[in-house]
């Protein structure tokens, strides 16, 4: 894995931030079996899955916040994996209440940079033990 693929996650972070929701961009980056979890994946049961997986995380998101960005404090591989710690910034869609809160992600990638697997984690420390660094 090279810094092609941290740049990856950071090219789809400011995809996200742009406000874009278009799935064809984003199949750049993407497998065509990618799986994400996230804390909504707790809601379904089940990771996201593919394509289809990745509109309806969108959709979901879309449905609770009006806003959603994702400050990056830093973005790394360790091992065959890349991590994104950082903040997210919300709103709730009908509350219209501020939120915002600590977040990490990481990434699993192809040997062509593209990423298979995508595991967001609402605690980061969480997410920097799973990878082996302490948080």
């Amino acid at each position: 894995m090279s810094q092609e693929s941290v740049e990856a996650v950071r090219a789809l972070v400011a995809y996200w931030n742009a406000g874009d929701r278009e799935l064809e961009p984003l199949s750049n980056y993407l497998d065509p079996a990618i799986e994400l979890e996230s804390p909504f994946s707790s809601v379904i049961g089940e990771p996201y899955r593919g394509y289809a997986g990745i509109e309806q995380w969108m959709r979901d998101l879309d449905e609770q916040f009006a806003e959603w960005v994702i400050g990056v404090d830093d973005a790394r591989q360790v091992g065959e994996k890349v991590i994104v710690t950082g903040t997210v910034t919300a709103r709730g869609r009908v509350s219209g209440a501020p939120l915002e809160f600590d977040a990490a992600t990481i990434c699993d990638f192809t040997s062509g940079h593209r990423l298979t697997r995508i595991q967001i984690y609402p605690d980061a420390q969480e997410a920097l033990k799973a990878v082996g660094l302490e948080g």
